[in-house]
C-alpha cells in the first residue's frame, strides 16, 4: 500500500489548505468559527450504446437537498475526519 493519497483525498486536501489561508487571511476580530459538513450526491451519467458522448446526467441529493453524509473516502476507503458540525 502506498502513503500517497488519492485522487479524492488530495482534492479534499486542497480544499482545507485553501480553507485554511483564507482563514489566515482575515484579521483576529473579523474570524467567526465555520463548521464545515462534507456531503456527497448519487450521480448518474446515460450513455447512448455505441457512442462516446453522455446523453444525459441526473444528480440525486436526496436528504432534504444536503446530500449524504461523507464519512469514508469514496475512492480509497480511508475514513475522514475533521469538517464535522460535530467536532
Amino acid at each position: 500500500m502506498t502513503d500517497k493519497p488519492c485522487a479524492f483525498c488530495e482534492a479534499l486536501m486542497e480544499h482545507k489548505n485553501i480553507r485554511a489561508l483564507f482563514n489566515q487571511s482575515i484579521k483576529e476580530e473579523h474570524l467567526e468559527k465555520i463548521y464545515e459538513d462534507y456531503t456527497v450526491a448519487l450521480v448518474i451519467r446515460s450513455y447512448v450504446k455505441g457512442k462516446k458522448r453522455t446523453a444525459g446526467r441526473t444528480t440525486d441529493y436526496r436528504n432534504r437537498g444536503i446530500g449524504y453524509r461523507l464519512n469514508f473516502c469514496p475512492e480509497c476507503g480511508r475514513k475522514l475526519t475533521g469538517g464535522s458540525r460535530h467536532e
